[in-house]
């Protein structure tokens, strides 16, 4: 994956569920994780609806240099993600 300022990131898939969930550990290529957690867990709500929870753990980081950035990845961030997902179903 190309992340958006252009770093490139093999992302390590640890739990999927078909339709439900899917949850990742981010490296760099050919790297191990570092320990941070990315999910996206989907419930329908009815045919139209789908409640989807973003989530980013970093409670296991722990390369120090990291933590700042990490920090960053506020409540809001992960809101505009669901934003972003949800105009891109929808158009």
């Amino acid at each position: 994956m190309t992340l958006t300022e252009g770093s490139v990131r093999e992302n390590h898939v640890v739990e999927f569920i078909e339709g439900r969930r899917i949850a990742w550990k981010p490296a760099e290529p050919g790297m191990a994780p570092v320990g941070h957690l990315w999910r996206w867990e989907l419930e329908p709500i009815n045919e139209a609806c789908t409640l989807v929870v973003h989530t980013y753990d970093w409670s296991k980081l722990e390369d120090k240099a990291r933590f700042e950035r990490a920090r960053s990845t506020t409540a809001e961030r992960l809101a505009a993600s669901i934003d972003r997902l949800a105009s891109a179903v929808e158009n």
